[in-house]
């Protein structure tokens, strides 16, 4: 009997710790459940409380001057709305909201403006009863400074990350729309990656994902929305772009952007939780026209290599970060660089240029381009979409040979025109000298990129004796990177068909494409 006890005992010590250990994953679970939830009330109505924000900043441009260092229209206006000012000592938290501040301004986000944000003059107070009597959301436990002339909403406490115990705290930036910035402990070993995936000029397809670091793995993507430079009022969803498609097993969502422009993405979570964002140029334009004996380059270090095929995304990329003109070679070794169709204007500060669709001036950014001329590159013998113009200048010798590290041709117009107009002639609608415009298109696409060419006094292709020079001794090359036109610029004259027939100087050719 007593040996029946004792195992009965056993058992009942066994049933208790089950009982315990279910327990406590019982209230893990309800603890995170409630963390959940109280992250979808407080985004729900910080979201409410912004839209009422927007609303009111629209109806309302009585302060589009307004100087945060002075008393003016602003204040007057939203006290006359009995609105509290947060600096007030009806605010019993202003310590804790300074605090707030401070945290922000430390924080260097790029929604908080510290020459105006940082003001708590600014900021005006609402505490749960007022945020029912203005906003009409009941059962609030908020307590939130606003930045009307920002749009900026600051909770006082937000909601804490219970591993951290941070702040999750609500922004608004009035130029790039509303945006929720989520500082917690899951976004510090997770990258946000981005890949241009293929690239079909005028389209480009994009893969974006979550890479854990170490032992962290990579949460599911719920949602990535965008903003670009088009100073939209809200942000935007990628799931409504063309081709959406999310891989859970990749944690990678793909989709394609079809409009040029400066984006940043958001990643979010299916907790809410949102990740440093990552921002893109992206510069669509048309796509080069490949005929047969022409193959794609580009350059992998010092290695030049093929391209797989047409949209192969090292080809070229005109985004202001890389700047990557596409390249071409034909079989007996000519290198050409494609020059895609463009609308540009001129100032004494800058040059503006947008690429255009097809045979169109209709800017790739679809913006409003009154303002803009074709450049005249592109309508000289009919309208085209792009060319093809010679890498190098002419090296010597009877035939015309367009290879770096030769020695330059310096001859008469009459015999570097023959040279041109014989070179591809059955697969090109012409091959020619260029025109004073097409040498000058490759300027103004340097110049709407701050980029200075040095002028080139060497008399061999690339300004280099050797191979390979070419590729390091960028300085002479219209986009300072082996992507561009070399010698655009030299100490000696360059043949075009505008030249008398009795000058003398160096010469390149221009390929113009049939199916133009």
């Amino acid at each position: 009997m007593k040996e029946e006890k004792g195992i009965t005992i056993i058992k009942l010590g066994i049933i208790l710790i089950i009982c315990i250990v279910l327990i406590t994953i019982g209230i893990s679970i309800i603890s995170d459940s409630n963390n959940i939830y109280n992250l979808e009330k407080y985004i729900a109505e910080m979201s409410l409380i912004q839209e009422k924000i927007n609303q009111i900043r629209d109806e309302y441009k009585i302060w589009e001057d307004y100087n945060p260092n002075e008393a003016g229209n602003f204040n007057r206006y939203l006290l006359s709305l009995e609105f509290t000012n947060a600096s007030g000592a009806s605010n019993l938290y202003i310590d804790e909201f300074n605090d707030v501040i401070k945290e922000l301004n430390d924080s260097n986000l790029e929604y908080w403006n510290s020459d105006v944000d940082s003001i708590i003059t600014n900021y005006y107070y609402f505490e749960p009863e007022k945020i029912e009597r203005f906003f009409g959301i009941d059962d609030s436990n908020l307590y939130i400074i606003i930045n009307f002339y920002t749009g900026n909403v600051i909770s006082r406490d937000g909601i804490k990350d219970t591993k951290t115990n941070k702040l999750i705290h609500r922004g608004y930036d009035a130029t790039n729309g509303n945006k929720l910035e989520i500082n917690s402990i899951y976004n510090q070993d997770i990258e946000t990656k981005l890949e241009i995936i293929e690239n079909r000029g005028l389209k480009q397809k994009i893969k974006i994902s979550l890479i854990g670091d170490g032992d962290i793995n990579s949460p599911n993507i719920s949602e990535i929305y965008y903003f670009t430079n088009k100073n939209e009022s809200t942000r935007k969803k990628c799931s409504m772009l063309t081709d959406y498609s999310y891989d859970e097993s990749e944690k990678s969502a793909y989709f394609t952007i079809e409009v040029s422009g400066e984006y940043e993405f958001i990643i979010e979570d299916s907790n809410f939780v949102q990740y440093k964002s990552i921002k893109k140029d992206f510069k669509l334009c048309n796509p080069p026209v490949l005929l047969d004996g022409m193959r794609g380059i580009y350059w992998n270090g010092n290695e030049e290599k093929e391209i797989e095929n047409a949209y192969d995304s090292n080809w070229y990329n005109y985004s202001s970060d890389e700047f990557k003109m596409a390249n071409a070679k034909t079989q007996d070794g000519t290198y050409l660089v494609w020059i895609p169709r463009f609308i540009y204007r001129e100032t004494n500060e800058d040059t503006d240029l947008e690429f255009v669709y097809d045979k169109s001036n209709t800017p790739t950014t679809n913006m409003a381009s009154n303002s803009y001329n074709l450049h005249k590159a592109f309508s000289e013998n009919g309208e085209i979409t792009g060319f093809w113009i010679a890498k190098f200048e002419s090296s010597s010798g009877e035939e015309l040979k367009i290879i770096p590290n030769a020695e330059i041709a310096v001859i008469d117009k009459a015999k570097a025109t023959q040279n041109a107009e014989q070179y591809m002639r059955n697969d090109f609608l012409y091959s020619t000298l260029p025109t004073t415009n097409k040498l000058n298109s490759i300027i103004v696409l340097s110049n709407s990129e701050h980029i200075e060419i040095t002028p080139d006094n060497e008399r061999y292709a690339g300004g280099s004796l050797t191979e390979l020079g070419y590729i390091d001794d960028v300085k002479y090359s219209s986009t300072n990177n082996v992507y561009g036109v070399y010698d655009i610029i030299t100490s000696e004259k360059e043949l075009v068909q505008e030249s008398l027939n009795n000058e003398v100087g160096r010469y390149r050719c221009v390929l113009v494409p049939n199916d133009n």
